[in-house]
């Protein structure tokens, strides 16, 4: 794929904009030529085989010779995330769009059988919600109207981690034309899984209890990454034999020096309405902190997952002597449609009471109930954080990361924001402003008594730094709190992830210091 030669003559002039979808997080302002694909013979021959107004993504080559990928209709649609399934014919000089689907679909990642009669592909269980669990769907290869066979699994990945960088394979990826090998994502864990493409049957290729994070197939080999909450991922096959081979040992040496320590076993709790139950994991340090304190990490998404994937973060407070609590509140993936959905346009009302169920729960059943308990969460996490400390006093100290503070302003300045909002909060600004306001901790601020941090990237496209910038001048005015902002240049949302190693260095012991200097009080009760 490519968007052909650049225009340089554009450099340093005003910039016209004509769509509300015109940057993206990670990549900056997006280009008005939309990629296409191009076709390079050996000897140098290129031939451009595709003119349509988005851009073209996830291509796959068919046995026949075909070029499936996904494209939107529209620049409309593809700022709604919305892409069809195309097929290229080799030969041929126009693609066809092929899913028979009254309402737009978001679809990627297609692949044809052997055979060239069916093609996967993936897409939210529900094609009306962006937010509903992704799964695998399968079509006949001439077009019509798709079938969902993986029901309420979530078939990307989602499990939580701070060690990987770019996008893992994911598949889908057809065994024979009866079966396709996909990604399960169930409760914290996550591993390659085969379903029967008649009827259904689902057969994991791994055991719970770790969190695969990609994987390819080929010749009856599955080649996987993998990861536990106290190792990062290395390299495995398994093959039609079933015995599964450890090919990288990358992180041993590191392992073996640092010994970073495993999760306790899931904790399960009712939710305070009993209508669900809640999971949750402790990292328990090997050497605790005098005052036994606690950290609670909340999760981004809302739609991601914690449970058996590797966090540095979390590994380096536990090595502080902080015992580490993480857990899934509603809202989250890996527990099905009704989990997820169940906060859509109610943000920080059910999904609030199950992250304080689950810290009650972990503070109550602590070697010391009364211990202090620290607060932080990244993006939705962030929003979380905010929230959790204007409606309550709990918490020893606080540090909010590339967070939201403000769904109004969020509404038209993240990348997302006007594609996402209404999912989340059920809104736009001119239409719900009292609803929107109602759920944005800046409304809260006045109330706010925990010492905060704030953490932001200064080129963070998906929470806008002028998020971070309302809520720490509101918080610096009222003078009710202490309160830093740490402003990252030349980074964007993924910082914790794979942003330049010093300034992640610095993120981090910005965190622990925070701790450090305000401790708290004991505390009795929330």
């Amino acid at each position: 794929m490519s968007r052909g030669e650049r225009d340089s003559a554009q450099a340093g002039l005003g910039r016209r904009i004509t769509q509300p979808y015109y940057r993206s997080d990670g990549a900056g302002f997006r280009s008005d030529r939309p990629a296409q694909l191009w076709k390079v013979t050996c000897d140098g021959q290129v031939t451009r085989l595709t003119d349509l107004a988005t851009s073209v993504s996830d291509v796959h080559v068919a046995p026949d010779g075909a070029l499936w990928f996904a494209a939107a209709h529209s620049l409309e649609d593809e700022g709604y995330y919305h892409r069809d399934v195309w097929r290229l014919d080799d030969g041929a000089t126009t693609p066809t769009a092929l899913v028979d689907q009254p309402n737009p679909l978001i679809a990627a990642k297609p692949a044809v059988a052997p055979a060239a009669g069916t093609v996967a592909f993936l897409a939210p269980s529900d094609p009306h919600r962006i937010s509903s669990p992704t799964g695998v769907w399968v079509m006949a290869a001439a077009g019509g109207a798709p079938r969902l066979l993986t029901g309420e699994i979530d078939c990307v990945p989602l499990v939580g981690g701070d060690t990987r960088l770019g996008r893992m394979p994911h598949g889908p990826v057809w065994q024979g034309d009866d079966a396709i090998l996909f990604l399960a994502n169930r409760r914290g864990s996550s591993c390659v899984a085969r379903i029967d493409v008649e009827d259904g049957t689902i057969t994991d290729l791994q055991e719970p209890g770790r969190a695969v994070t990609g994987f390819v197939a080929a010749h009856g080999i599955v080649a996987f990454t993998a990861e536990t909450s106290e190792r990062p991922g290395e390299l495995f096959t398994s093959g039609a034999d079933g015995v599964e081979r450890r090919l990288t040992s990358l992180n041993d040496a590191w392992v073996e020096r640092h010994q970073p320590i495993a999760a306790d076993p899931e904790v399960v709790v009712p939710s305070d309405d009993g209508a669900v139950d809640l999971a949750y994991w402790t990292l328990t340090p090997r050497v605790p902190r005098a005052d036994q304190a606690l950290v609670l990490q909340i999760h981004g998404g809302p739609r991601t997952t914690y449970g058996h994937g590797f966090s540095f973060e979390m590994q380096l407070l536990a090595a502080k002597g902080y015992r580490v609590v993480f857990g899934n509140p509603r809202g989250g993936a890996g527990y099905g449609y009704a989990f997820s959905e169940s906060i859509a346009g109610r943000v920080g009302s059910i999904d609030a009471d199950d992250v304080l169920t689950i810290a009650d729960h972990a503070r109550r059943t602590h070697v010391d109930p009364d211990a202090p308990m620290h607060v932080t969460g990244g993006s939705y996490g962030g929003f979380m954080t905010n929230w959790l400390i204007g409606i309550t006093d709990r918490f020893a100290s606080a540090v909010t990361q590339r967070s939201i503070t403000n769904w109004l302003s969020f509404y038209g300045t993240s990348d997302v924001g006007f594609s996402w909002l209404h999912i989340e909060t059920g809104g736009n600004p001119w239409e719900h402003t009292q609803s929107l306001w109602d759920k944005s901790p800046l409304k809260h601020v006045a109330n706010v008594r925990t010492p905060l941090l704030i953490l932001h990237a200064e080129q963070d496209h998906r929470c806008p730094i002028e998020q971070a910038e309302q809520f720490f001048v509101a918080l610096k005015v009222l003078g009710h709190v202490p309160v830093e902002f740490v402003r990252f240049p030349d980074e964007g949302h993924d910082l914790s992830r794979s942003g330049r190693p010093d300034r992640r260095i610095q993120r981090l012991e910005a965190i622990l210091d925070w701790f450090e200097r305000h401790p708290g009080a004991r505390a009795h009760g929330g």
